[in-house]
């Protein structure tokens, strides 16, 4: 038997954002990746499988020395099969838990959501260059356009932890506070090295 706890995310960009849609082709003299948006608002959105893998990604690279193995990891972000495996290979039977955090996506809060829709903001497009490394020049094809959610855009959703007792939310707590920890000093979405997605976040209970 499990509870259910729910909290309000909050995210704001501080440096242009791209989660792309992964286009399958180049477009000549248009965006060569435009940026995920809802399909019936055509309104810029972060989803929460976005969050979650970068949130789990950073967990398992720089915070916890077994990484993909580590078994509260698995607990609270889902089952990889590489730790599936080693359960099953372990104890002998197929190994299921539910899913511990549950991310929503996040929508414009409502003041950023005015502001596009009366077209006061809207997305930015960035064009970068493939630099020829043996000529020192932009290589031939080399232009490429990016669409990017400007700085100071504000997205809100919900967050959802469902525990057993109130030690495992303490701790399913502890590591989602790591995890945002870490994402606030790394960025979110494509081409962070860059300098795209750096963003501040904000956990409350709801």
């Amino acid at each position: 038997m499990f509870n259910k706890k729910s909290y309000e995310l909050k995210i704001t960009v501080q440096t242009g954002l791209h989660i792309g849609v992964g286009n399958d082709k180049m477009q000549i003299g248009g965006v060569d990746s435009a940026v995920i948006k809802d399909p019936s608002s055509k309104l810029p959105y972060i989803p929460g499988s976005s969050i979650k893998g970068k949130i789990r990604c950073l967990l398992e690279t720089e915070k916890y020395t077994d990484g993909e193995l580590n078994e509260f990891i698995n607990t609270c972000f889902g089952i990889n099969n590489e730790y599936k495996k080693k359960m099953e290979k372990e104890e002998k039977k197929d190994y299921e838990t539910p899913t511990r955090i549950i991310f929503r996506d996040l929508k414009l809060d409502e003041e950023s959501m005015k502001k596009f829709k009366s077209g006061k903001i809207t997305t930015e497009f960035k064009t970068e260059i493939v630099i020829d490394r043996r000529k020192g020049t932009a290589k031939d094809g080399g232009l490429r356009t990016i669409e990017r959610i400007p700085p100071d855009t504000v997205f809100e959703g919900k967050l959802l932890i469902r525990y057993k007792d109130n030690e495992e939310l303490k701790k399913i707590e502890k590591l989602l506070e790591e995890g945002i920890e870490l994402l606030k000093t790394d960025y979110l979405g494509g081409s962070g090295s860059r300098g795209y997605g750096a963003v501040s976040i904000e956990l409350k209970q709801k």
